[in-house]
């Protein structure tokens, strides 16, 4: 090992570290309990500990000796979920996207710790969140602009359920899915957070607009998963833009489509 002038050595060979405070340190592994209340490895070097892990879709919850928590801190190990090692280097990769705050070259922008959790969460819908209306398809000049080829709104008064409930999905989509790619494209020199922060505002409007046309509804922010809840819908249009610029400029990423098929417990 090698040792820089004035370098605290025993800070450098942790001197006086266990594996408790090598825990405590590491960006990835985080327990929600403090085990260094329940146990001290100095004096008991052959201790279990119970350890219920922030991330549970990757992690499980267990006893530990010291061996699993620094394979645990390594990426392997009983508490990385995962029949095989290929299984658990997914579950691992997903975890350190989680947890690895991104940083991206556009203007201004900061580290961003507030959507990877959702790109895994809504990836499953991102495949049927399409559409190809253009709102941007203008003709004619002046006051005698008009869109096109306007929303087509057949169907959504329709008192057949089946026949509204298509309708609706159909138009929010039109209405939402224009900003995924707005997104992609803006954040190749805007900040994340004020670009969020000023598109939900003009979201909100349109969900508000919607609603007053019988067209979606609002319900919980979570529940129903539904794209006509127009209090979850925008969730998705953040996740997706963000998935599809990160995608695009080849930002290392976890295997998605796999892991949309796990559970979340077990």
């Amino acid at each position: 090992m090698k040792f820089e002038r004035g370098q605290d050595l025993k800070k450098a060979l942790r001197i006086g570290k266990t594996v408790l405070d090598d825990l405590e340190e590491h960006p990835i592994c985080r327990p929600i309990n403090d085990p260094k209340k329940d146990v001290d490895p100095r004096k008991d070097p052959d201790f279990r500990v119970w350890i219920n892990p922030h991330n549970q879709f990757s992690f499980n919850a267990m006893w530990c000796t010291e061996q699993d928590l620094r394979d645990w801190m390594e990426g392997k190990g009983p508490m990385v979920k995962g029949k095989n090692a290929k299984e658990q280097k997914k579950y691992w990769d997903y975890a350190v996207f989680e947890e690895t705050p991104i940083k991206l070259d556009g203007y201004e922008n900061k580290s961003i710790t507030n959507i990877q959790w959702s790109i895994k969460y809504h990836w499953k819908w991102f495949g049927e969140f399409n559409s190809d209306f253009n709102p941007h398809n203008h003709g004619g000049y002046g006051m005698d602009m008009t869109i096109k080829t306007p929303l087509d709104l057949k169907g959504t008064r329709s008192k057949d359920f089946e026949k509204k409930d298509e309708a609706d999905r159909r138009v929010i989509m039109d209405m939402l899915v224009p900003y995924i790619k707005e997104i992609e494209k803006d954040l190749e020199y805007r900040n994340w957070d004020s670009m969020r922060h000023e598109m939900e505002k003009e979201l909100f409007g349109i969900k508000r607009t919607l609603y007053a046309m019988g067209i979606g509804f609002f319900g919980a922010c979570n529940t129903p998963e539904d794209i006509r809840n127009l209090s979850w819908v925008t969730s998705l249009v953040f996740a997706k833009g963000m998935y599809l610029y990160l995608k695009k400029i080849g930002y290392p990423m976890p295997d998605f489509e796999w892991l949309s098929k796990r559970k979340y417990h077990g």
